[in-house]
């Protein structure tokens, strides 16, 4: 039988690269067509739905070892981030002035939240513990999660100036999808 941590490490490599392979020959072609603001919409949604990290916080979710500290700073977390998600859809899709600034503090959240999720289920150990649907989160979304956020820099990074503005783009994207 393999080991818990070579089994997480094999399967979380594997779904990193495929989502960056994806991302590179599919997605990024697509976004540079777009303004930033306008690019970040797509990658923003990937992290609404990490609302499903709160699933460890209930009864029975995960084996009785996941101590409750571990259980309670992921599940918040997740939930946190998710909810600071929807606030930048919102703030990037009626083009509130201050969406860029808010899609920075939602990226940078995020990525400390998942980066303390990755040291602390090392320090816990939890691996070696049943998890349930949590074992499937944490190997195939949370790599697509950090593949979004690295795309979500760079739109950042980007500069705004572009032909048509932020506004205009969206009404265009909202009457197409």
């Amino acid at each position: 039988m393999i080991e818990p941590i070579i089994l997480f490490g094999i399967q979380f490599t594997f779904a990193l690269i495929a989502y960056a392979l994806a991302a590179r020959w599919y997605v990024v072609p697509r976004l540079r067509q777009l303004p930033p603001a306008v690019a970040l919409v797509p990658l923003v949604w990937v992290h609404v739905i990490r609302i499903v990290g709160g699933s460890i916080l209930a009864p029975a979710s995960v084996g009785p070892g996941v101590p409750a500290e571990f259980r309670t700073m992921i599940g918040y977390g997740d939930m946190v981030s998710a909810a600071l998600a929807l606030v930048v859809l919102l703030a990037l899709r009626n083009g509130w002035r201050r969406a860029t600034t808010l899609a920075w503090v939602f990226v940078g959240v995020g990525m400390l939240d998942t980066v303390n999720a990755i040291i602390q289920s090392t320090r816990f150990n939890v691996f070696d513990e049943p998890l349930g649907v949590n074992w499937l989160i944490v190997t195939a979304y949370v790599p697509a999660l950090l593949v979004s956020s690295y795309l979500i820099v760079i739109q950042l990074l980007r500069p705004a100036g572009t032909p048509e503005t932020t506004s205009e783009a969206l009404l265009r994207e909202g009457e197409q999808g």
